[in-house]
């Protein structure tokens, strides 16, 4: 059973910054079920022991088309979230660490996120979509060839033994007593990938998505749709009013409401203001669909676009309560008008599209996939190579039609 706020508040009645810390810990746990509150006592390098709350269990990771639970542990210090957390891979007795570039031999974790770590910007949330994304690209753990890759979730209890972390497996070196500060020098991204994970048992790491509204009957409840985006969805509205299927796409208004929240321009950051904004005017939306991201590609990194596109739709997930969030894909576009290559930017689109594709699936969410849309046909752009020409609008509509009858 999960623990309540007031059980933390009790947990953690030593830390300097309770409400904080005890805010975190609560978003986590409910995003990351298999995470679990744990206190234990951490020894410094010193010699001296701490109590301190740590998170444990594991978070999933997708890595080449499967999805797989990598057990972790993160301490608290009793300053958080001021200070970084002390991260590790906790192996179970099945696996062993593979190191590389975040991970030592030991388990602890280096990320110029911890290293970098500054509240209120960073925060766990953040720190576990870096996680996530850093080791679908870099495995932290393997298999060990004598026994079998199957291995259950790590369960975050059990009395603590003499290893620096509670419940650590028999066979697995002990974890480092220190906190020495991260190291600098971080080598680029993107990261080349590691050995295989070990198989996991769970196929399901996030609760199913509840249905919106319950049908009793003949009767149906009118669902709230929200399309929300850049000059595409603004065109789309537009284009739509003027065609038969209308503003609605031909969906009976009995059924849903569908509202069009485009901005010619909308960069990923202005996501969450706008609908914050759109929600003191709307009802909150049953299913909300979201094209952005296009216009931030070659302005900042495509990694650190991965990680605030899902830090944020984690966000929007807690906020709108049993929303259906629905990923359109960045569509690929004749000219980019960046100083990177039309390959570089196309790659990172690919990327992008694959990495949200994959975490839509764990939130259960949708993805709007736009497989008509490629440059090599002709008459779906405008001359400025940018935007979609009429016809490429009305395909563009046809493909949102298409997945919302689905959740309709």
């Amino acid at each position: 059973m999960a623990l309540s706020e007031t059980q933390l508040k009790k947990m953690l009645a030593k830390y300097k910054y309770r409400d904080l810390t005890v805010q975190e810990t609560t978003s986590v746990i409910t995003q990351y079920k298999d995470l679990k509150p744990v206190m234990d006592a951490y020894v410094f390098n010193d010699g001296s022991s701490r109590d301190l709350m740590s998170l444990t269990g594991t978070i999933p990771v997708p890595y080449r088309g499967n999805t797989y639970n990598i057990p972790i542990c993160l301490w608290l210090l009793d300053t958080y979230p001021f200070n970084p957390p002390i991260c590790f891979v906790k192996p179970t007795s099945s696996m062993t660490i593979k190191t590389g570039k975040h991970v030592d031999a030991n388990g602890k974790i280096y990320l110029p996120y911890l290293h970098e770590w500054k509240h209120p910007q960073s925060d766990l949330i953040g720190l576990i979509q870096i996680m996530i994304v850093v080791f679908g690209e870099e495995p932290p753990v393997f298999s060990r060839p004598t026994i079998s890759s199957s291995y259950q979730p790590y369960q975050a209890t059990g009395p603590p033994n003499t290893s620096y972390m509670p419940g650590m497996p028999s066979g697995i070196s002990p974890y480092p007593p220190g906190h020495p500060p991260n190291p600098s020098g971080y080598p680029a991204y993107p990261y080349p990938p590691g050995g295989p994970f070990p198989a996991t048992t769970s196929g399901q790491h996030y609760p199913s998505q509840p249905p919106v509204t319950t049908v009793a009957d003949a009767r149906r409840k009118q669902k709230q749709v929200w399309i929300c985006g850049h000059s595409y969805v603004f065109w789309a509205e537009k284009r739509a009013l003027v065609r038969s299927f209308g503003p609605q796409l031909g969906i009976r208004v009995e059924d849903a409401k569908l509202h069009w929240i485009g901005k010619s321009g909308m960069m990923w950051d202005q996501l969450i203001p706008t609908l914050f904004h759109a929600r003191r005017r709307l009802p909150d939306p049953d299913v909300l669909v979201i094209h952005l991201g296009g216009n931030d590609l070659g302005t900042t990194k495509f990694v650190d676009l991965i990680i605030r596109i899902k830090k944020d739709l984690g966000f929007i997930k807690h906020t709108f309560k049993n929303v259906i969030l629905v990923w359109s894909n960045i569509v690929p576009r004749k000219a980019w008008n960046q100083e990177e290559t039309y390959r570089f930017m196309d790659k990172s689109r690919k990327n992008v599209n694959r990495e949200i594709g994959n975490f839509m699936k764990f939130i259960g969410g949708c993805v709007i996939r736009h497989d008509s849309l490629v440059p090599e046909s002709p008459g779906l752009f405008h001359l400025d190579g940018v935007l979609l020409s009429q016809s490429g609008t009305d395909v563009f509509n046809l493909d949102l039609l298409s997945v919302l009858e689905t959740l309709i």
